[in-house]
């Protein structure tokens, strides 16, 4: 009974052992699409601010290029006039009335360009801080400084940039005797600031727009080995549980073997090999076997002796 019960407890250890491991491998593959599921969320977060933030710096790059060409043309156009401003007052009054109408409002769009690149570039670094709190994640999302920077050399432009109207405005309105060099001077200084700074945004969103390039290929290859991880973390898993559940089945048919032998056969002890059997001994003869048989005589009867009535006979 002892040896029953035993073997009924491997049995159900055995089995335990196997829905364990069952439900080990489904654990893992379930934990590994779960895994694979945020980070491709968290990774598709920053892919997302990464294209808003290359849509906004190609903008923010256009229109700074058109702002450039702008105030480089109405730098020329002062230097071209300024030997004679007096008789070139109508030259002026157009300029000032295209830098109205063209450079004024680039300006503004520059700002509205780079407002959506400042918010994209905050979100991707929340979510980089989110994305260290995984394992094997040490990121540093691109600085908000240089943002701020480029925002502050925005209001610096924008101002430069009235000054600069409001001076050709007040020259193109004034009277040709009060136009003087001095004007002109102020000008170009102002047209020449304007270019430097324009030239100092433009190199500061492209450094922006390389981070964040170099961001999104170093997350990108991070993203592609996490998967990679994941899915062999979850393999090596499996196959040791498989092998668990190998190693239960042989205890189960092992006992089940043993429940189909008979007891008797299990208690009797095996000869050692090398000991040959010993050879039984004849039975000893029953009575049965040396009892002789009814109808035979123990003795041959012996010749029956010779009458009187026939030896005269003989002597005849």
């Amino acid at each position: 009974m002892l040896k029953k019960t035993g073997r009924v407890l491997a049995f159900i250890v055995a089995i335990l052992f196997i829905l364990f491991s069952i439900g080990g491998i489904v654990g893992a593959w379930w934990l590994n699409s779960a895994a694979s599921d945020v980070t491709l969320k968290v990774f598709s977060a920053v892919e997302t601010g990464v294209g808003v933030i290359d849509a906004g710096v190609a903008r923010v790059n256009a229109l700074v290029e058109t702002s450039r060409t702008e105030v480089q043309q109405a730098e020329e156009t002062i230097n071209t006039v300024a030997g004679n401003l007096q008789a070139n007052n109508p030259v002026l009054a157009a300029l000032s009335e295209r830098l109205e109408t063209r450079l004024g409002p680039t300006v503004d769009n520059i700002q509205e360009a780079i407002a959506p690149v400042r918010d994209a570039l905050l979100a991707v670094s929340n979510v980089v801080s989110i994305a260290n709190s995984i394992p094997f994640i040490q990121e540093r999302a691109p600085g908000i400084e240089k943002v701020d920077a480029t925002f502050n050399r925005l209001g610096d432009i924008a101002a430069d940039t009235r000054q600069l109207r409001g001076t050709l405005q007040a020259a193109a309105a004034g009277r040709a005797d009060q136009i003087t060099a001095e004007a002109a001077t102020t000008l170009t200084t102002l047209t020449t600031r304007i270019d430097t700074r324009l030239a100092e945004l433009e190199t500061g969103v492209q450094e922006i727009q390389a981070e964040i390039n170099a961001l999104q290929a170093r997350l990108q290859t991070l993203k592609s080995r996490l998967l990679l991880i994941y899915d062999l973390a979850a393999l090596l898993t499996t196959l040791a549980f498989l092998w668990v559940i190998y190693s239960q089945v042989v205890v189960i048919r092992h006992h089940a073997r043993r429940f189909r032998t008979p007891a008797t056969a299990e208690a009797a002890p095996a000869l050692p090999a090398e000991v040959p059997a010993v050879a039984p001994l004849p039975a000893a003869p029953t009575e049965a076997e040396t009892a002789l048989p009814a109808d035979v005589p123990d003795t041959a009867p012996l010749p029956a002796e010779p009458t009187e009535e026939a030896a005269p006979e003989i002597a005849d």
